[in-house]
């Protein structure tokens, strides 16, 4: 496939069984619910836009203890993808790929969507860690 768009990426979301609706501006949204890891629901929008699809996520509720750029920086040190910004006083993670090329469902499936999900969800939840 060469060319993406949102309705391909809900598709294959559905295919995953990944809940998803769109936002106010049109783009996919999907919550990652609290558990027992992390209480607060993760919030990942994914916008698809001149062969990238992008990802940004932030945790509404969540406030964490203390310095926001120390955090984002610790982050970023440790991992190599999403990356975590600070926003409006909130640590947002963010992560892009650029589609340009000829790539198969499966690719995107495996690839984009499902380590960059998982690596969004560990990123809120390590975040304060500091024993990793």
């Amino acid at each position: 496939m060469k060319h993406i768009d949102k309705y391909i990426i809900r598709d294959i979301l559905d295919e995953m069984h990944v809940a998803t609706s769109y936002d106010d501006d049109g783009d996919l949204m999907i919550v990652q619910q609290a558990d027992e890891n992390f209480v607060y629901d993760v919030v990942v929008y994914l916008i698809v836009k001149d062969e990238r699809l992008s990802f940004l996520a932030h945790a509404p509720e969540y406030e964490p203890k203390g310095n926001l750029l120390e955090l984002a920086n610790r982050h970023n040190y440790r991992k190599n993808m999403p990356t975590a910004v600070v926003h409006d006083g909130r640590i947002r993670a963010e992560y892009s790929f650029l589609l340009d090329e000829e790539v198969s469902r499966e690719y995107i499936r495996e690839n984009c969507l499902s380590m960059t999900l998982g690596a969004i969800w560990h990123t809120f939840v390590d975040l304060e860690r500091d024993d990793i």
